[in-house]
């Protein structure tokens, strides 16, 4: 009698050891397709300028990168990738594994006319978008300077200081209310805009300021009214006694 409850009560720890062994082993196959599971469904929203498909594959660019829960916790611990021409981006993730991506991008600053299009880029030199509207003027840089331009990429050929001295260049024009139709520069970075038939030649990015401020003084002063030709402010700034020399077409 006493071995038959005995047989029962080892019997009856079995069956709950083996189910527990079971429901720890549906938990750990849970959890491990949980931990590998695939991102089911991208959607990216925000984008001004057409980046959606680039976005995403910068984003899942490799195959950890492409599963879910490691996109998660990388939100977790706010160590999420930096993209391309995006300032910010926040991510939302639904039961069903698909993630929504809101972006916000980086403003224009300038475009590059180089093989009949005109590329636009940001204030790190990354194109982000090709024959576009756009709501604001930004300064069209003549490209013929250019090694390569293409869309999604780094301008190629260009010196690293470029998109700081258009950035620079273009505020103070907007501070002072100055519309220019263009702006150029040449291999040594040596700035020249286009107003009408005046050309002004602002040479380096040094003094750009004082160069700025004699320009919209000289407009302001109407001196340049029906003139054509080119206005010198390379050395505006520097010291010398001559701030400006006017050449006549």
């Amino acid at each position: 009698m006493l071995d038959e409850k005995l047989a029962r009560h080892k019997k009856r720890k079995k069956r709950i050891l083996t189910g527990i062994l079971a429901i720890v082993g549906i938990l750990a196959i849970a959890v491990t397709v949980f931990f590998t599971a695939y991102v089911a469904d991208c959607q990216i929203t925000g984008s001004q300028y057409g980046q959606e498909e680039e976005i995403e594959n910068e984003l899942f660019s490799t195959p950890m990168d492409q599963r879910f829960f490691y996109q998660f916790f990388r939100k977790l611990t706010h160590s999420q990738k930096q993209l391309n021409g995006v300032a910010s981006y926040r991510m939302e993730f639904s039961p069903d594994l698909s993630v929504k991506v809101i972006v916000t991008e980086n403003p224009i600053i300038g475009a590059v006319s180089w093989e009949h299009n005109r590329y636009y880029f940001d204030r790190y030199g990354y194109v982000m978008a090709k024959n576009i509207d756009i709501s604001s003027t930004v300064p069209v840089v003549d490209g013929s300077n250019f090694t390569n331009v293409s869309l999604y990429e780094q301008l190629g050929g260009v010196k690293s200081s470029l998109a700081e001295d258009i950035l620079q260049l273009t505020q103070l024009l907007d501070d002072n209310e100055i519309a220019v139709d263009s702006i150029s520069y040449d291999e040594k970075m040596q700035a020249v805009i286009a107003l009408g038939d005046v050309k002004v030649s602002l040479g380096s990015r040094d003094n750009m300021t004082d160069k700025i401020a004699e320009l919209c003084a000289i407009l302001d002063s109407g001196e340049l009214s029906g003139l054509k030709g080119t206005l010198h402010l390379e050395n505006c700034g520097d010291g010398s006694t001559s701030s400006y020399i006017f050449d006549r077409e």
